[in-house]
């Protein structure tokens, strides 16, 4: 789990839960996640779950609804990125990344 506030400042917590990123990033208004691909991935591949947890903080967790079948070679992933007016979260709000992170 990855939590941010205002500021950018973070720390991780893991779940098994939800599909690994590879490395997630919560600043400036925006979250970004490095995922698994293989040269097809896109934003449109996830599922993302906002949940308003009370006054200005959130919760985000992003569930793959379609894999990538391309055939690229990406060891490193993909990184997608959604803005927290994409999300609906305010600026300023403290947002946590449910998903676990790392390798």
């Amino acid at each position: 789990m990855v939590n941010a506030d205002g500021d950018g400042d973070w720390d991780m917590e893991y779940s098994n839960s939800s599909e690994r990123v590879y490395s997630a990033d919560i600043t400036d208004g925006e979250i970004a996640v490095r995922v698994a691909a293989s040269g097809c991935t896109t934003k449109e591949f996830f599922d993302v779950d906002v949940d308003r947890e009370d006054g200005n903080r959130f919760t985000i967790e992003l569930d793959r609804e379609r894999r990538d079948y391309c055939e690229m070679h990406q060891p490193n992933g993909e990184t997608l990125t959604w803005t927290f007016s994409e999300l609906g979260i305010p600026e300023g709000a403290k947002v946590t990344l449910l998903n676990p992170v790392g390798r």
